[in-house]
């Protein structure tokens, strides 16, 4: 009894610390591939406490293995971003200027139900009050209001870590050659970008501490 109580302790300690090395992303919405490895390690470290016979050792080894892959896997899409496109996918645009985009939503298998339920979800009642609505890789569903009278438009995404939002900067009446320019007349690459956002009165850009300095435009 006391060797079973011992062992569920020390799992449930490994496995805590298993997902807090993995990151906070964890605990909060999760991508395919951690949401795989969780499943995983909340497989394994149930097999470690039902099957006493098992060397504890030979438990904890599938475990640590588990979360040294998943932290090798967001390490290299950190540092590699079409990696990291392949393996969580990319924010899809589902609303556009009060608009549903039905392709859209073919694609990704939502139905307009789903979609008006999660807009209530964020206290939207209709998609006209929409000017932006985008499903992130993670599923959620993000939106930027159309502004009130007297209020500034939303700054929307154009660049994000070298990741472009190319329906945002047509949407915006811009294109490649605008992003080029713009990002020659702050000395900056595209790499070199943490973030731009931009609206049709307003330029935001965010290099990154290891770039040359920009600014807001």
């Amino acid at each position: 009894m006391l060797s079973a109580v011992t062992r569920t302790c020390v799992i449930y300690l490994i496995a805590i610390a298993a997902l807090r090395l993995m990151g906070k992303r964890q605990l909060a919405e999760l991508q395919p591939s951690e949401l795989v490895t969780t499943f995983l390690i909340s497989n394994v470290a149930s097999i470690c406490i039902e099957e006493p016979e098992l060397p504890l050792l030979s438990s904890l080894i599938p475990i640590l293995l588990l979360c040294s892959l998943e932290i090798l896997n967001s390490t290299l899409a950190w540092y590699f971003p079409p990696y990291a496109r392949l393996l969580f996918g990319k924010p899809i645009t589902v609303i556009r200027n009060g608009e549903i985009d039905e392709t859209a939503l073919s694609h990704l298998r939502i139905t307009p139900n789903d979609l008006a339920e999660s807009l209530r979800g964020v206290e939207i009642f209709s998609p006209e009050e929409v000017l932006w609505g985008v499903v992130e890789s993670n599923g959620s569903l993000s939106v930027a209001k159309k502004p009130q009278e007297n209020q500034p438009e939303p700054l929307l995404p154009i660049l994000i870590d070298r990741h472009l939002y190319g329906d945002n900067l047509r949407a915006l009446h811009h294109d490649e050659a605008w992003l080029t320019r713009l990002l020659s007349q702050s000395g900056l690459q595209k790499n070199e970008v943490l973030a731009l956002l931009a609206s049709n009165t307003q330029t935001l850009l965010i290099p990154k501490k290891t770039a040359q300095k920009g600014g807001p435009n």
